[in-house]
């Protein structure tokens, strides 16, 4: 079976489409020596092991963007049985059955994160016209994702398949010498180090950071004042997220990361007392599996698929309850059994989602496609 796999975002390295592509692709590689692949990619600057039943194709374009690419790189990969986008797209022009890998319909549910019409997307509506007509089955992260594209898109549920994504764990794993200790932030040399309470979000409002910086404010002075809150990603357009810090007064615990590297990532996972994840939405909430795998303690919401992913893990509360947030962070800050326990169940629950069983789905789904034309 010659399977093909349109991997756009593999020039988003270190975003979570990107990774998502990148793991996948590696764990099939790993898992799958009798099917043929080829990989096409319009960036070359990640080298994936050489494997001999894997053609890596760099396709690059020197007008348009990604539609255009998506349309024509498959093109340029002659017949195959199956085309997976690892991500949301269509395609005009069919060589065999095509998956498509959709995350969630967040965008269709809270209206945030929509990209204005442009000539890509004009491109797209133009050629593909219906392109869930033109899609054979749609796999996704989990089963909230999947009531929502049934819901939302209408897709059949004999159409859509989830497959749980899974988590690095030779990467995303405790320090070799992690003990339950008081964790001092891996702040820059001549910063202070002080314990702290970690979340990476962003500017999507739906992540709920909001409601982190309150009940971290509500905690009682002696704790609050011994521990930073340390948020990473991109909030360079949540200026009213800074004044919501400010008129708490956080400003001197409140540190902004930016966006950080994978290592530096589970640096901070790793020494973190606390991760904590008030999101109202998420396809599948990686973040949580991730601070799991590298030993730490997790109080999330209850929103959409993140249940799913924390299992009994963690501490789960309605992602609005500030005093819920605040009363639960209390009480894993003080309490050195119930921040053991948390932590051991948490990394019990991340090995269950490793990237090679998830591969060995995905591959399960790519033959009943092929054979089927839909999956039962």
């Amino acid at each position: 079976m010659k399977i093909v796999i349109a991997a756009w975002h593999l020039q988003d390295f270190n975003v979570g489409l990107g990774r998502y592509c990148r793991e996948l692709i590696e764990a099939i590689g790993r898992v799958d020596t009798e099917n043929r692949y080829e990989i096409l990619m319009p960036d070359g600057s990640y080298r994936f092991p050489e494997r001999p039943n894997m053609r890596y194709r760099l396709i690059r374009f020197p007008f348009f963007k990604r539609r255009f690419w998506e349309q024509v790189a498959p093109v340029l990969a002659g017949r195959y049985d199956l085309l997976h986008f690892p991500y949301d797209a269509g395609i005009a022009w069919k060589r065999g059955k095509v998956v498509v890998t959709v995350h969630d319909v967040k965008p269709m549910i809270f209206g945030v994160g929509r990209s204005p019409i442009n000539l890509n997307r004009l491109i797209e509506r133009v050629l593909v016209l219906d392109k869930w007509a033109r899609i054979d089955h749609v796999l996704t992260d989990s089963q909230c994702s999947k009531r929502d594209i049934i819901q939302h898109l209408g897709i059949p549920d004999n159409r859509t398949t989830v497959v749980y994504p899974g988590v690095e764990l030779d990467r995303f794993r405790p320090a070799p010498s992690d003990e339950l200790r008081p964790h001092p932030s891996p702040l820059p040399r001549g910063e202070r180090e002080r314990p702290y309470v970690f979340c990476v979000a962003g500017a999507d409002p739906t992540k709920n950071v909001e409601t982190l910086v309150e009940a971290f404010a509500r905690l009682p002075l002696s704790l609050r004042d011994g521990h930073d809150l340390v948020l990473a990603g991109d909030f360079r357009r949540r200026a009213d997220l800074r004044e919501h810090i400010a008129r708490a007064g956080l400003e001197k615990q409140a540190i902004f990361t930016g966006m950080v590297s994978d290592e530096r990532l589970i640096e901070l996972y790793r020494h973190a007392r606390l991760f904590v994840f008030p999101s109202r939405y998420e396809g599948f909430g990686l973040p949580v599996l991730e601070a799991m795998a590298c030993g730490c303690p997790v109080v999330s919401s209850n929103a959409s698929s993140l249940p799913e992913v924390a299992g009994d893990a963690a501490i789960l509360l309605d992602p609005m309850d500030v005093n819920g947030f605040t009363c639960e962070m209390e009480r894993i800050l003080t309490d050195p059994a119930l921040h053991r326990n948390l932590r051991e169940r948490g990394l019990a629950q991340a090995a269950r989602f490793s990237w090679d069983r998830t591969a060995r789905e995905m591959i399960a789904v790519y033959e009943k496609v092929v054979e089927k034309g839909c999956v039962s």
